[in-house]
Protein backbone atom coordinates (compact mmCIF):
# COMPACT_ATOMS: atom_id res chain seq x y z
CA UNK A 1 0.00 0.00 0.00
CA UNK A 2 1.40 3.16 -0.97
CA UNK A 3 -0.61 7.43 0.69
CA UNK A 4 -0.22 10.01 -0.82
CA UNK A 5 -1.74 13.45 0.99
CA UNK A 6 -2.39 17.01 0.43
CA UNK A 7 -3.29 18.83 3.38
CA UNK A 8 -4.93 22.45 3.34
CA UNK A 9 -5.49 24.47 6.62
CA UNK A 10 -5.66 28.34 7.41
CA UNK A 11 -2.45 30.12 7.69
CA UNK A 12 -0.53 26.63 6.05
CA UNK A 13 1.33 26.62 3.07
CA UNK A 14 -1.81 25.35 1.45
CA UNK A 15 -4.50 27.94 2.65
CA UNK A 16 -7.83 26.20 3.17
CA UNK A 17 -9.40 30.06 3.16
CA UNK A 18 -8.91 30.36 -0.80
CA UNK A 19 -10.27 26.74 -1.84
CA UNK A 20 -13.78 26.39 -2.71
CA UNK A 21 -13.08 23.22 -4.12
CA UNK A 22 -10.63 20.94 -5.95
CA UNK A 23 -10.15 18.81 -8.79
CA UNK A 24 -7.87 15.93 -8.44
CA UNK A 25 -6.28 14.14 -11.85
CA UNK A 26 -4.41 10.47 -11.22
CA UNK A 27 -2.35 8.64 -13.58
CA UNK A 28 -0.70 5.29 -13.34
CA UNK A 29 2.25 5.56 -15.38
CA UNK A 30 3.73 1.82 -14.82
CA UNK A 31 2.82 -1.06 -16.68
CA UNK A 32 0.27 -2.72 -13.85
CA UNK A 33 -2.66 -1.73 -12.88
CA UNK A 34 -3.86 -1.11 -9.17
CA UNK A 35 -6.86 -0.13 -7.16
CA UNK A 36 -6.99 3.92 -5.71
CA UNK A 37 -8.99 4.51 -2.81
CA UNK A 38 -9.40 8.88 -3.14
CA UNK A 39 -10.70 10.32 0.30
CA UNK A 40 -11.62 13.41 1.64
CA UNK A 41 -11.43 14.36 5.21
CA UNK A 42 -12.40 17.70 6.61
CA UNK A 43 -13.25 18.93 10.47
CA UNK A 44 -16.21 16.70 10.39
CA UNK A 45 -14.35 13.21 8.85
CA UNK A 46 -15.28 12.36 5.74
CA UNK A 47 -16.68 14.01 3.00
CA UNK A 48 -15.82 12.62 -0.18
CA UNK A 49 -15.21 8.59 -0.72
CA UNK A 50 -14.49 7.42 -4.08
CA UNK A 51 -12.75 3.98 -5.32
CA UNK A 52 -11.43 3.85 -8.98
CA UNK A 53 -9.39 1.52 -10.80
CA UNK A 54 -6.25 2.54 -12.65
CA UNK A 55 -5.28 0.53 -15.42
CA UNK A 56 -1.59 0.43 -17.12
CA UNK A 57 -1.16 3.86 -18.85
CA UNK A 58 -4.80 5.85 -17.50
CA UNK A 59 -5.86 8.64 -15.97
CA UNK A 60 -8.72 9.51 -14.17
CA UNK A 61 -10.17 13.20 -13.18
CA UNK A 62 -12.44 13.59 -10.54
CA UNK A 63 -13.83 16.93 -10.87
CA UNK A 64 -15.44 19.72 -8.38
CA UNK A 65 -14.72 18.15 -4.86
CA UNK A 66 -15.75 20.61 -2.78
CA UNK A 67 -14.34 22.07 0.58
CA UNK A 68 -15.68 25.43 1.21
CA UNK A 69 -13.01 27.06 2.36
CA UNK A 70 -12.64 24.71 5.46
CA UNK A 71 -9.70 22.35 6.38
CA UNK A 72 -9.25 19.76 4.18
CA UNK A 73 -7.23 16.48 2.93
CA UNK A 74 -6.86 15.18 0.29
CA UNK A 75 -5.66 10.95 0.84
CA UNK A 76 -4.88 8.80 -2.62
CA UNK A 77 -4.58 5.29 -1.37
CA UNK A 78 -3.04 2.33 -3.62
CA UNK A 79 -2.74 -1.54 -2.96
CA UNK A 80 0.86 -1.32 -4.72
CA UNK A 81 3.67 -0.93 -2.51
CA UNK A 82 5.17 1.95 -4.17
CA UNK A 83 4.47 5.26 -5.51
CA UNK A 84 6.96 5.54 -8.29
CA UNK A 85 4.29 5.29 -11.10
CA UNK A 86 1.52 6.75 -9.42
CA UNK A 87 1.12 10.34 -10.33
CA UNK A 88 -1.63 13.18 -9.48
CA UNK A 89 -2.17 16.68 -9.93
CA UNK A 90 -4.56 18.31 -8.22
CA UNK A 91 -5.95 22.12 -9.52
CA UNK A 92 -7.34 23.84 -6.63
CA UNK A 93 -10.02 26.64 -7.31
CA UNK A 94 -11.68 29.78 -5.87
CA UNK A 95 -15.49 30.19 -7.67
CA UNK A 96 -14.44 28.19 -10.28
CA UNK A 97 -11.21 29.90 -10.81
CA UNK A 98 -7.46 28.01 -10.69
CA UNK A 99 -5.15 29.18 -8.24
CA UNK A 100 -2.92 26.54 -7.71
CA UNK A 101 -1.51 23.50 -9.20
CA UNK A 102 0.02 20.54 -6.99
CA UNK A 103 1.42 17.87 -8.13
CA UNK A 104 2.49 14.32 -6.19
CA UNK A 105 6.03 16.39 -5.73
CA UNK A 106 3.64 18.77 -2.93
CA UNK A 107 2.09 15.50 -1.32
CA UNK A 108 3.18 13.79 1.64
CA UNK A 109 4.34 10.44 0.59
CA UNK A 110 3.89 6.97 3.01
CA UNK A 111 5.03 4.25 1.00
Amino acid sequence: MSILRLEAAPFAPIDCRYIESFDVEMTNGGQEGFEMLVQGYGNQGLFYVQLVHMAPGSTVPLYNIVTGYAPFQLVLVTNVNHYANTWATVRVRDHGNLIALYTQEDMIRTP
